[in-house]
């Protein structure tokens, strides 16, 4: 009997396996499966997995390199790639193992939940195959999300070892750790809706459980969370170690970036009572499938919402226990409806109440992702519905009759189900999808780019507009760089001009070659949209073309390498991965001097590291001993460059107590981050143009008549205070009290500007150049007085814009010894030096004269490096004469060091143009260049390692007691 059950389950679980691979044939078929979300891996890159977890990512993101602690938690999915990889597997043949494993997990995980409800296999069957083809999984594949796939599919099987690890054994316990464990590495964030999915088993057995074993039924509870928390901890050593025990901006902007604090709500509570993904089934971002199309879903709710009533109607013994089931699953599923609806009506202030104050919610930025418990919740409930209906036909007491043996069979109803579930998903198997269960575009003409680029083995950056594409070429030597991500970072976000046309700061600004140059771009791919994702106008097509046009005729572009519908354009310069600057300066003001810059007759920026101190006071501070560092000041005054070198602990920003929308007292703020909104704000609403830096420390803003009260313990009786403000035309008056106490009377910030900015957006043939005219705004110190009162400041404004960017609160004596420090600098004021003066300033090795050049000869020194890891470089230089900055073409980070191999001495990077890294050298020799994080990834997977040999010992220990 029991032979024959499992080989009746074996049976199902094929043909289910059969009828998902016939519905997801499009994947199996010959050729690349790609998306968006999953590009094809060439196989440069694809072996570059298999190695130690990296701190820090060199493919994929912006291409620039960024911290990748964050996401470290997906190490062994990158493990498994790259052994598959060096085994010489081709990414289609890995991509096509990945999907085949998800439809396989899904059908056993679905199978070992439903068995335990005593469902019947009907039940499991229509179950499973709704599970694994729901418009949110069809969307997952289809997106090329397989890992989120794996965990869709895995979330079951986890949610089941917790259920068997309640009064159980060790063994138990321990699985259900290693449960975790895995859906972690798949994707974190869905270790967090199992521990929402438990928590709610918790409230509801709590509610169902008797009084007497409360306590014991706790403390069992807390016991199996406890014992696998221990074990995702410890085999999640390897990450969290590091993450613990470095502190950097760049960790803190990329925890940022993971965990916006706004929320896309796509879902309306329709989309997610009919289990309709809204991007179904185009999967563009965005575009909101309309409820009123999909009426076919409504059997869906029917389905569902039918167990209990069907469960009830069934007369047998195990009718109550398993209401007691189906009524957790309809709690699981009405939660869950809720949160996938986000912010969406009704009760729209939940949704942003649970985000900012339930601590990681603000991993789920969007709600869809919750649709993992509506799809698991629907499955079960609908396996409950399935099997209740059969055992009622089955029930009834009725002749042979043609209602009988055809209409009210449960082969009937199977038949029926499954066609209607295969008839929902009718996109996929019908060709209509537009991500991996398609057939990619330009498939050709992709692979003829990445011949080319392969035959390049010169270091440089492939530039894709707007992003990377699902078929865009990508390795270690020509890591792909996206104009989208590009945009965001400061010095490429001041040539945008307005907010319609989002990449003409490759156009618009003057220094943009220059720019290019030192980001390492040696191409530049722009390739025809997407039709089948983009319903292209005659508008869209003819900017396409004039775009491209524009761009191979800017001066800094050699030519074009291949023409549409995949354009690559070349540069004419760029740099390695490694240089070295003759000079290096540290501007007090802001990086508009970029445009007088290139002004100067053979100006080469590459030969000219600039550091800004307002945008980086911690470095400039640290640079200021570099014997060649030469100080300009570009529109600042003396007090600008003195408060750029006092130390961070003095600064108070009054945006970090503020939040993006007005408050009670109507005060906002912007993030540093924000720079791009901020800029085409203030020009649209106030004809003002801005461009200074704030000391990484945001814009408090206050419109109108407002008071703001500003507490800090930084704030000492008997220190100096001073403010630094917007002066613009729209200003109006400061007023700063402590108490009744006025400091320094009314201060005024609305003072005019000599001259006004002009901004110039290109035209094209008979379209004119069109320019737009500002009024400048900056941001200036002032003193505020002394203050006789700790811990309080308040400011009071009148006019129509006020902004606050920061405080110094500093006693007299430490002002005057950073003041005493700053006269022993030469500082070169901008608008005091002729045309002559800054090209003397500004020359590099390939124009000075001899005698003067930091070069031996002339000529530049001998630089070779070679790339040990992502996170460590051996770099050799020779024939240095004199100190230079070694420019590291990499997105900046402090926690990049430099180590001289001779002697041991080390520094820290600073950054250079706000994009990259360089480091202060002073002779010739072997240095090691490497991510300081990476060498706590050691002992945490020394932590790992220990904490899976526990486990195995476990294991094996009380097996060999066992027999």
């Amino acid at each position: 009997m029991i032979l024959t059950r499992k080989k009746t389950n074996i049976k199902d679980k094929l043909m289910l396996l059969i009828i998902l691979i016939l519905v997801f044939w499009k994947f199996f078929i010959p050729g690349p499966r790609v998306a968006n979300d999953f590009p094809y891996v060439y196989p440069e890159s694809l072996k570059i997995g298999f190695s130690i977890p990296p701190t820090w990512q060199i493919i994929g993101g912006e291409g620039m390199g960024e911290n990748g602690i964050l996401t470290m938690w997906s190490w062994p999915n990158n493990l498994v790639f790259g052994l598959l990889g060096i085994l010489s597997f081709s990414f289609e043949i890995v991509e096509r193992i990945f999907l085949l494993l998800s439809l396989i997990l899904g059908v056993i995980s679905i199978y070992k939940l439903l068995i335990k409800y005593q469902i019947g296999r009907s039940g499991i069957f229509i179950a499973t195959l709704f599970y694994l083809t729901t418009t949110y999984f069809v969307l997952l594949i289809d997106g090329g999300q397989l890992k989120i796939a794996l965990a869709y599919t895995f979330l079951p099987l986890t949610f089941v070892l917790f259920e068997e690890a309640y009064r159980s054994s060790l063994k138990s316990k321990l699985f259900a750790g290693l449960g975790m464990f895995i859906l972690g590495f798949l994707d974190i964030r869905f270790v967090y809706v199992l521990l929402i999915l438990l928590f709610l088993r918790f409230l509801y057995k709590l509610f169902l459980i008797s009084r007497s074993k409360v306590a014991y039924w706790f403390l069992e509870w807390i016991y199996v969370m406890g014992m696998s928390t221990i074990i995702f901890l410890g085999l999640n050593s390897y990450w969290i170690l590091p993450m613990l025990l470095v502190r950097t901006e760049s960790i803190s902007a990329n925890f940022n970036r993971l965990t916006e604090t706004s929320f896309l709500s796509f879902a309306t509570w329709k989309h997610a009572l009919l289990m309709l993904q809204p991007h179904w089934y185009k999967n563009v971002f965005g575009k909101i499938s309309a409820v009123r199309d999909y009426k076919e879903f409504l059997l869906i709710p029917l389905l569902v919402f039918s167990a209990p009533l069907v469960v009830y109607l069934n007369k047998s013994k195990e009718r109550f226990q398993k209401l007691r089931v189906v009524f957790f699953w309809l709690f699981v599923a009405i939660i869950s409806v809720f949160l996938v609806k986000g912010s969406n009506p009704p009760f729209v202030q939940v949704y942003p109440w649970l985000f900012e104050n339930i601590p990681g919610f603000s991993l789920f930025r969007d709600s869809t992702k919750f649709y993992f418990l509506v799809s698991l919740s629907y499955a079960v409930l609908i396996g409950f519905t399935t099997d209740g209906i059969i055992k009622l036909t089955q029930d009834l007491k009725m002749s042979r009759t043609f209602l009988k043996s055809y209409i009210l069979n449960p082969r009937s109803l199977v038949l029926f189900l499954t066609t209607y579930i295969l008839l929902l998903a009718r996109p996929v198997w019908s060709g209509q999808m537009t991500g991996t269960l398609s057939d990619p575009v330009y498939e050709e003409e992709f692979f003829n780019i990445a011949d080319i680029l392969k035959q390049d083995r010169d270091f440089g950056r492939v530039l894709w507009i707007p992003s990377r594409p699902p078929l865009g070429f990508a390795s270690p030597v020509h890591p792909a760089a996206e104009a989208l991500r590009l945009v965001d970072k400061r010095p490429f976000a001041i040539g945008t001009v307005g907010s319609y046309e989002l990449f003409n700061y490759l156009r618009e600004a003057s220094f943009m070659g220059e720019l290019m140059e030192i980001a390492g771009v040696k191409y530049i791919v722009y390739p025809y949209p997407d039709t089948r994702r983009e319903e292209l106008k005659q508008d869209n097509i003819d900017y396409y073309n004039v775009f491209l046009d524009q761009l191979s005729n800017l001066p800094w572009i050699e030519g074009m390498v291949s023409s549409p519908p995949v354009s690559v354009l070349k540069t004419k310069k760029d740099v390695e991965h490694f240089y070295l600057a003759e000079n290096t300066f540290i501007i007090v003001g802001s990086d508009r001097i970029y445009d007088e810059l290139v002004g100067i007759e053979r100006f080469d920026l590459s030969q000219n590291a600039i550091l800004f101190a307002e945008a980086a006071p911690e470095a400039t501070i640290a640079s200021l001993g570099n014997p060649n560092t030469k100080i300009i000041l570009f529109e600042k005054d003396n007090l600008d460059f003195l408060m750029s070198t006092i130390t961070e602990d003095k600064f108070i920003f009054p945006a970090k107590y503020l939040g993006p929308d007005p408050d009670e007292n109507g005060w906002w703020k912007r993030d540093t981050e924000d720079f791009l909104w901020w800029r085409n704000f203030l020009q649209e609403k106030y004809d003002l143009d801005y461009q200074d830096f704030d000391y990484g420390g945001g814009w408090a803003v206050g419109e109108g008549y407002r008071e703001l009260v500003i507490r800090n313990e930084k704030l000492h009786s008997g220190d100096m205070v001073f403010a630094r403000v917007m002066n613009s035309k729209s200003g109006g008056v400061l007023e700063f009290k402590q108490g009744e106490n006025k400091l320094n009377g009314p201060i005024g910030t609305n003072g005019e500007c000599s001259e006004k900015t002009y901004i110039k957006l290109t035209g094209y043939k008979e379209i004119p150049d069109k320019f737009f005219e500002y009024d400048c705004a900056f941001l200036f110190w002032l003193y505020i007085g002394k203050i006789d009162k700790d811990g309080e400041i308040s400011i009071k404004t009148k006019g129509d814009l006020n902004v606050i960017n920061a405080l110094v609160s500093i006693p007299e004596g430490e002002l005057n010894n950073f003041r005493d420090k700053i006269n022993h600098y030469e500082v070169y004021n901008w608008n005091d030096l002729d045309d002559e003066k800054r090209r003397d300033l500004f020359r590099g090795f390939l124009d000075s004269n001899p005698n003067d050049s930091l070069f031996f000869n002339d000529k530049p020194p001998g630089l070779k490096y070679t790339r040990i890891s992502p996170t460590h470089y051996k770099v050799s230089i020779k024939g240095l004469e004199s100190p230079a900055t070694l420019v590291f073409s990499e997105s900046y980070d402090s926690l990049w060091q430099i180590e001289y191999v001779q002697t041991g001495e080390k520094e820290n990077s600073y950054p250079l143009y706000g994009l990259i890294n360089g480091f202060y050298i002073e002779k010739d020799g072997e240095y090691d260049v490497y991510f300081l994080p990476q060498k706590y990834v050691y002992p945490g997977m020394v932590g790992s390692g220990i904490t899976l040999f526990l486990i195995g010992f476990t294991f094996i220990f009380r097996r060999r007691i066992k027999y």
